[in-house]
């Protein structure tokens, strides 16, 4: 373990008068966190799901443009899906303006990116917006990060939102990010968890931090064995990793900002499609709009025509027996992971079965407990009691229908809706299964939503 002397800057503090022109006011915990940041230039934000990194993130950017410190924000989404959610919280928390790298809008209003060496070229011109964001698999490409080095545009502040899946340096995208470089850069998780060491080497680099070899880091945190004597068969010096992570990071917990927190948050993300998915649900759409014009259109059939574009984006496989990835189960399963790997309990909801049972075999090793009508109602009790008692027992997914009003599940702080229900009123009582009356801890849920689909409209 190679740590870096890192000096810390004598930058002033937030002021009230800088506060106070922030577009939406921040919470005292980001506050903290833009100080922590402004100062040591260099860092992990590792707060929980639901406290606002995104929005710390962004407050912090635009402190620093105000001082005259930076002109451009570069942000790479860990997650290749969140870049609209990316461009639409920065919209929501800054008036700066903002650019997704190679971004197009076509004619019927879907989003669509150009290839990589029209992005390439995009970046090393002269780009008016202060945000601009790409995602991690644009990295990989060795003509982004050359053109990132030559852009004409001064980067001088780099995110790295979702860090902890730039797993290792070994891949291309760890050995690009490696490359990129600017005066503030920031490291985002909400699960920089140290049970597997390897998934902090790249963030811990890529801040400066740590600058050993993979080879030496690898000896000072892992134990090997097996054939050859290769193999990584357990870690080591956990506790010396937790104090690197500490030296450089900000981490807050649900419960350690309650008097500043609300007490029940409730998150949309906007999930985009994965071409295969969009070129699936349009297809449905076509589908739809052919149907309804040779009907007669009354509540009862719209209701089922509506309800088949709800299906193709929640899951295909509900439609068809062709093998199409689900972009929103993609990014459910991805969430879950995070926080069950983070010690948390989680709760997933939706209004389709099938898509639970999908989620379910995704997920299958964390043994979730299921909550469906297939069910006898006795079994699903059972797994609720051993989801509430258990504490091995950290994921509890099913219908809304089964689960969604009647129960009683506090023990959770999190809840995934994969679909919402089609009154506020429903809403409200399937959000309510984990924020009960006499709750004294936060909650917070997450909303999916695939973007500019009938999603969002419902």
């Amino acid at each position: 373990m190679l740590i870096q002397n890192r000096s810390v800057s004598d930058a002033p503090d937030l002021s009230a008068e800088e506060i106070s022109k922030f577009k939406l006011k921040p919470f005292q915990h980001q506050i903290e966190a833009v100080n922590y940041g402004i100062k040591h230039k260099k860092w992990l934000n590792l707060f929980s799901m639901g406290l606002g990194k995104t929005a710390t993130l962004i407050y912090e950017a635009e402190a620093l443009y105000r001082r005259g410190l930076i002109d451009h924000c570069f942000i790479i989404c860990g997650v290749d899906s969140l870049r609209q959610q990316w461009k639409a919280e920065c919209q929501k928390f800054s008036n700066l303006s903002v650019t997704v790298l190679g971004e197009r809008v076509t004619r019927t209003g879907s989003v669509r990116y150009e290839p990589i060496n029209a992005r390439a070229k995009i970046l090393k011109e002269p780009i008016s917006e202060f945000f601009v964001i790409t995602n991690i698999a644009s990295i990989r490409s060795d003509e982004i990060v050359e053109a990132f080095k030559k852009s004409a545009n001064k980067f001088g502040m780099i995110c790295l939102d979702e860090c902890h899946r730039v797993a290792t340096k070994s891949s291309q995208q760890g050995t690009n990010l490696l490359k990129l470089k600017a005066e503030y850069q920031v490291a985002m998780s909400g699960s920089l968890v140290t049970n597997n060491p390897l998934s902090c080497y790249v963030p811990l680099s890529w801040i400066d931090v740590d600058q050993s070899t993979l080879t030496n880091y690898k000896s000072m945190y892992c134990n090997f064995g097996g054939f050859g004597g290769n193999q990584i068969i357990g870690y080591k010096n956990l506790s010396a990793l937790r104090e690197e992570i500490e030296s450089c990071s900000i981490r807050k917990t649900l419960n350690e900002v309650r008097d500043d927190m609300p007490t029940k948050t409730i998150s949309v993300e906007l999930v985009e499609m994965s071409d295969e998915h969009r070129k699936f649900y349009e297809a449905i759409v076509d589908g739809v709009k052919e149907e309804a014009d040779k009907i007669e259109l009354n509540s009862s059939n719209l209701l089922a025509l509506t309800t088949r574009l709800r299906q193709a984006t929640s899951d295909p496989t509900i439609l068809t027996s062709q093998q199409i990835t689900s972009s929103k189960l993609e990014r459910c399963a991805e969430i879950i992971e995070d926080l069950v790997e983070a010690g948390e309990k989680v709760v997933v909801l939706d209004v389709f079965k099938q898509s639970i049972y999908t989620l379910a075999k995704m997920l299958e090793r964390y043994h979730p407990l299921i909550g469906t009508g297939d069910l006898p109602d006795a079994k699903v009790d059972e797994n609720i009691r051993k989801f509430r008692t258990d504490p091995n027992e950290k994921l509890l997914i099913g219908t809304t229908h089964k689960l969604g009003t009647g129960k009683d599940l506090p023990e959770a702080h999190y809840l995934v809706m994969m679909s919402t229900p089609w009154t506020w009123a429903e809403f409200s009582q399937n959000t309510d299964r984990i924020y009960r009356i006499v709750s004294d801890q936060n909650v917070v849920i997450k909303v999916l939503l695939t973007q500019n689909t009938i999603d969002q409209r419902v």
